[in-house]
Formats: structure tokens, C-alpha cells, sequence
């Protein structure tokens, strides 16, 4: 019997700005990862597609948003960890973004923060220290 490979799983992680240059935040719903817990717009890239297409399919299911103007930031290595067995390779994008938010029902509520402010949040997945990264802080 052999033991089936394991593989980071390739996250799509999405800083969607509105026309203040605030950052959009969801709080999680309904999943076995992060229940309750604030974090960007994003999920799993599907195989055979594109982060840039994954970000525009992924806000426009988790928000009904439309994005505009995306921008590859930067990847960050997310290890496995006691609390956590998955390892991802986050992908961070950047985006401006047309509609309104109307909430799938994998996530609760939204806010809408400047990126200094959204620390306070404490968002999962890697978002603080890519916020920090962004604010030009330590990790």
C-alpha cells in the first residue's frame, strides 16, 4: 500500500479595494477552517485555470463583486502548523472593484478598512503578515 503524496494547495488571496482605498474583509461562515474569523476575499485555485481568472470567479462568488485592475503582489509560503495540516501557497493579488457586496453564505458579514486598520481584525490564512508586509511592518 503506498501513502498518497501530499501537496500545498495553491490559495488565491484577494485585496479588494473600493474607491476609498479601504480593503475588504469577510468574517467566515459554514467551514471547518476559520469559522467566525475575519480574512480576505479569496480560495483555491482550480486546476487547468489562472490566479487572475480565480480572483474574478472567487470575489465575484464570495461577494457578487466585480474585479477590475488586478495586480499580482507578492506569494507567501504558509507551512502546515500544529493548529493547522494545510500548507498553502498563498498568491496575493490586488484589485479595485465594482458593485455591491452581496454575501455568499460562506462568510457572515463585511467590513470595509484601511489596511492599518484591519489588523485589528486579526484575519486568518497568512493576511497578517501580508497586511504587515504591505504597511511595510515586520512579519
Amino acid at each position: 500500500m503506498t501513502t498518497p503524496s501530499l501537496r500545498p494547495v495553491v490559495a488565491i488571496r484577494i485585496f479588494a479595494t473600493d474607491a476609498s482605498d479601504r480593503i475588504l474583509l469577510l468574517r467566515r461562515a459554514n467551514s471547518k477552517y476559520g469559522e467566525g474569523q475575519w480574512c480576505l476575499p479569496g480560495g483555491k485555485l482550480d486546476y487547468g485555470d489562472t490566479p487572475e481568472h480565480t480572483v474574478g470567479k472567487e470575489l465575484e462568488e464570495e461577494t457578487a463583486l466585480a474585479a477590475k485592475n488586478v495586480e499580482f503582489l507578492f506569494y507567501q509560503n504558509s507551512p502546515p502548523t500544529e493548529s493547522s495540516k494545510m500548507h498553502c501557497l498563498n498568491l496575493y493579488f490586488r484589485c479595485a472593484v465594482e458593485g455591491a457586496v452581496t454575501l455568499n453564505d460562506e462568510s457572515s458579514e463585511f467590513v470595509w478598512l484601511p489596511l492599518g486598520q484591519a489588523l485589528a481584525k486579526e484575519p486568518v490564512f497568512g493576511a497578517m503578515e501580508a497586511i504587515r508586509r504591505l504597511l511595510g511592518s515586520p512579519p
